[in-house]
C-alpha cells in the first residue's frame, strides 16, 4: 500500500518538505481512500496526498545532504547573458514550471538567475515572488536534510549566492 512509511521525510513539488506524521483513510461515499498526511518544514500546515496518486504528483524522498549541498554549490556561478530569457512571460512561465517540477536542481537554477537578476536591478512582483518561493523550496529540503532549521538553511542558501555575487566583482 504505502511507499512511504510514517516518519519519511518527504518532498512535494509544489509545498516542499515535510515528514510523512500519518496515513489515514477517508471514505467519500462508497469510494475509501488512503492519503499521507505531510507536516510541511517551511509553513505551518499539514498536506494530505493520495498514496494512490502520489507519485504521478511527484512526491520523492528528500535528497541526501552532500548531493543538496554539491547542488547548490553547482548553482553558484554567474549565468550567462544567454541564460536570462528576456521575454518577461516566457521566462516567467518557464521558471514557474521549473518550480513545479520537484527537482532541487531546477528550483537552484530558477534562484540562481533570479538572485542574479536582482543583484542588477529590483525585481518586479512575480520575480520577486518566484525568487521568495524557490528559495523556500530550497531550504525545506536541505533543511530537512540536514536536521536543521529552516533560518539556518536559508542562510546557508544565501551565503552560496553571495559567493556567485563575489566572484563576479
Amino acid at each position: 500500500m504505502a511507499m512511504y512509511p510514517i516518519g519519511s521525510k518527504v518532498v512535494h513539488p509544489c509545498y516542499g518538505a515535510g515528514i510523512v506524521v500519518r496515513i489515514q483513510e477517508k471514505s467519500i461515499g462508497e469510494n475509501s481512500h488512503f492519503y499521507y498526511i505531510i507536516k510541511t518544514k517551511s509553513k505551518s500546515m499539514q498536506l494530505m496526498v493520495p498514496v494512490q496518486r502520489a507519485q504521478s504528483l511527484g512526491l520523492r524522498t528528500v535528497g541526501d545532504l552532500q548531493e543538496l549541498r554539491e547542488t547548490l554549490l553547482d548553482h553558484c556561478t554567474t549565468p550567462c547573458e544567454d541564460e536570462i530569457n528576456r521575454d518577461l512571460r516566457a521566462r516567467q512561465e518557464l521558471m514557474r514550471e521549473q518550480l513545479k517540477s520537484g527537482s532541487y536542481g531546477e528550483v537552484a537554477s530558477v534562484v540562481r538567475i533570479l538572485f542574479f537578476m536582482n543583484s542588477q536591478r529590483s525585481l518586479g512582483t512575480i520575480d520577486r515572488q518566484l525568487l521568495d518561493q524557490g528559495k523556500e523550496l530550497l531550504a525545506s529540503e536541505l533543511a530537512l536534510a540536514a536536521d536543521a532549521e529552516i533560518s539556518e538553511a536559508m542562510q546557508e542558501i544565501e551565503s552560496n549566492l553571495g559567493r556567485m555575487l563575489a566572484k563576479e566583482q
